[in-house]
């Protein structure tokens, strides 16, 4: 199904057209009455509970007044046909938008933070509690696609995809143990033993202090060795060639450069070679006299 419009609501909520132009709206309450309507595409939802959901302060006429502005304000931006009200219920139809939030099962979602993300209506109690709601619900399989995107990035060594990845990870769960193996993984990639040793300990800490616990096995197994690997002598290799194969080549020079120090032993020459000198050498002293 090919959509007109992008919805993104892992993160700060943004609306985009498929060139990517960004489609802005004035006030947050009607960005947040498209997220509710366009997260259950083809559902209808009746006037009141969309009323006091976004204006639960305000008289029944004055919040039904607003509604309608905002439904007049969702009509302009995507189209007319987009949004199908009847006479007690409103609703979106389906085919319009694409939500980031359908892509999550597959893996494939584009993840930013948490859902709706700094985005706050004070004055409308239902809609946060809905968002609470929703993101509780949600948190799961965002922290699921994130780790099989990891491990994607894994595969093919992207580690600066790990962690970043990693580092969202821990924004939206910091006692996710797959969240610190992305970032300790990744800075040893890069050769910051160092940082991915603090981050551990940090971790270590954290999870001490707020449950009680310690990190599991693998965890703490990749901490030594890390702490191993930063203890061992350093030593300069070619890049793109292995270790152990940089420690052949170093081997193999030592031993031609000790090859080449070994005294030379002096052979003396055969009577026959003795004979051409001396020959050699008289005819050169008689030209050199005769001239």
């Amino acid at each position: 199904m090919t959509h007109s419009f992008v919805l993104h609501s892992l993160g700060g909520p943004a609306l985009f057209t498929v060139a990517g132009e960004q489609v802005r709206f004035r006030t947050r309450k009607h960005l947040a009455l498209l997220v509710r309507l366009a997260l259950e595409p083809g559902k209808q939802f009746t006037r009141d509970y969309l009323a006091d959901l976004l204006w639960p302060e305000a008289p029944p006429r004055h919040a039904n007044h607003s509604l309608a502005q905002g439904l007049s304000v969702i009509k302009a931006k995507i189209a007319r046909e987009a949004v199908v009200i009847q006479r007690a219920t409103v609703g979106l139809a389906a085919g319009w938008i694409d939500v980031d939030v359908t892509h999550l099962p597959t893996g494939d979602a584009s993840i930013d933070g948490p859902f709706l993300d700094a985005f706050e209506i004070p004055d409308a109690r239902p809609f946060e509690d809905w968002k609470g709601e929703s993101r509780a619900r949600l948190t799961p399989q965002i922290r699921d696609c994130l780790v099989r995107q990891m491990d994607a990035a894994r595969r093919i060594g992207d580690f600066p995809t790990v962690e970043t990845q990693a580092a969202r990870l821990q924004d939206l769960d910091p006692l996710a143990e797959e969240g610190i193996r992305g970032i300790m993984e990744a800075r040893a990639w890069a050769s910051d033993r160092s940082g991915a040793l603090k981050a551990f300990g940090r971790y270590e800490a954290q999870l001490a202090e707020e449950l009680g616990a310690k990190p599991g096995p693998e965890l703490v197994r990749m901490a030594d060795l890390l702490r191993d690997g930063r203890r061992s002598p350093t030593r300069a290799t070619t890049p793109g060639y292995p270790a152990e194969r940089a420690d052949r080549r170093f081997s193999a020079r030592r031993r031609w450069s000790m090859r080449s120090r070994r005294p030379v032993r002096w052979k003396a020459p055969s009577l026959r070679a003795r004979r051409h000198m001396m020959l050699s050498g008289s005819c050169r002293l008689q030209c050199s006299a005769s001239s």
